[in-house]
């Protein structure tokens, strides 16, 4: 015989120490595969959401940036109505020039000579004259 007996024995006891360490060696790797696993898909799972955030934030900027552009937009094309309106409209000086025409033709503020006063101015300026002639 080639292997004795308690050579068999001892040979077969080492094998199943050997195949029990592997199994156990194994089942640990797999529990370190499962453990990782699941670490990677909670990671998955975050990056994911964070990137639905990140889009939605994103298409939220987009629509506000548009919505401001077209303001933006508004905005500027009233300026240019505005400008026009100006032109159109009258200057300091056109506005005194009008004032000036309202208080000259205005009978409150224009002193106007009464019938009566101008007879006595008349009269006056004709006793000057008699005098000067007199007087020569």
């Amino acid at each position: 015989m080639p292997f004795s007996s308690d050579t068999n024995v001892a040979l077969v006891n080492e094998l199943a120490r050997r195949l029990n360490d592997n199994t156990r060696r194994i089942r640990t790797l797999e529990e370190k595969l499962l453990s990782l696993d699941l670490r990677v898909n909670g990671h998955d799972q975050r990056i994911m959401d964070t990137t639905k955030q990140i889009n939605t934030g994103e298409l939220e900027v987009s629509n506000e940036l548009t919505e401001i552009k077209d303001k933006l937009a508004n905005i500027l094309l009233d300026i240019q109505n505005l400008k026009i309106e100006i032109r159109k409209s009258a200057t300091v000086n056109d506005m005194r020039e009008i004032q000036d025409y309202i208080e000259l033709i205005n009978p409150i503020t224009t002193k106007f000579a009464t019938k009566g006063e101008v007879a006595e101015i008349v009269r006056e300026e004709f006793r000057k004259q008699a005098r000067k002639v007199m007087l020569k």
